[in-house]
């Protein structure tokens, strides 16, 4: 979900190839979750606290479904804060290195050429994501990714791009954060409160 100021490239990729249709978990160097043609790298404890909120999360949006059965999809856009609420939206990830560093290669942008051996040609990796693609979604992705900076930079020569201050952005210090994470989500909520006017 975001508010759109400019589309800065569209463009149709090639169809799937059935090998990226798997959702799938596997514990190697460190923890995998495969979905489709991304793969999510993680810690030991990361993990474990990723699979905890995805499990709560489940319980309260069945829930939720079950008390508003009128509900469909793509006729919302508003986000309703259902898994976890406000408290989950703010408060940062406990089990990695800090919060905002994953524990396996939190600012790697690499991409590499696969062996003829490897299913996919191509892979992107970016922090601690993995992207991969055959060469024809790589030339459509690497051109739309080209195409997407150039109109950046035209659009930035005529207009200005001031970001708005956010709840969450800049609430506390790192140091904060460290020395007082219990009432971390009460800060953030007072803070989303004052923008809003309820305070």
């Amino acid at each position: 979900m975001g508010a759109i100021k400019k589309v800065l490239c569209e463009r149709e990729l090639p169809e799937r190839e059935l090998h990226n249709s798997r959702l799938f978990v596997d514990l190697s160097e460190n923890v995998h979750i495969h979905f489709r043609e991304i793969r999510l790298m993680f810690g030991v404890e990361e993990f474990f606290e990723f699979t905890d909120v995805i499990r709560e999360s489940a319980k309260e949006v069945k829930k939720y479904l079950k008390k508003h059965p009128d509900y469909n999809e793509q006729e919302v856009f508003d986000g309703l804060l259902v898994a976890g609420g406000i408290k989950r939206q703010t408060t940062p990830l406990q089990k990695s290195p800090k919060p905002h560093e994953s524990k396996y290669f939190p600012n790697r942008l690499q991409i590499e050429l696969q062996e003829e051996k490897v299913i996919d040609s191509i892979h992107i990796h970016f922090r601690d994501y993995r992207l991969v693609m055959n060469f024809e979604t790589f030339r459509e992705f690497t051109n739309g990714m080209k195409e997407a900076l150039d109109n950046l930079e035209e659009f930035l020569k005529e207009n200005q791009y001031n970001q708005e201050e956010h709840a969450f952005r800049g609430v506390v210090s790192q140091e904060e954060w460290q020395s007082e994470r219990i009432t971390l989500g009460d800060k953030i909520k007072y803070k989303i409160k004052k923008l809003l006017g309820r305070y």
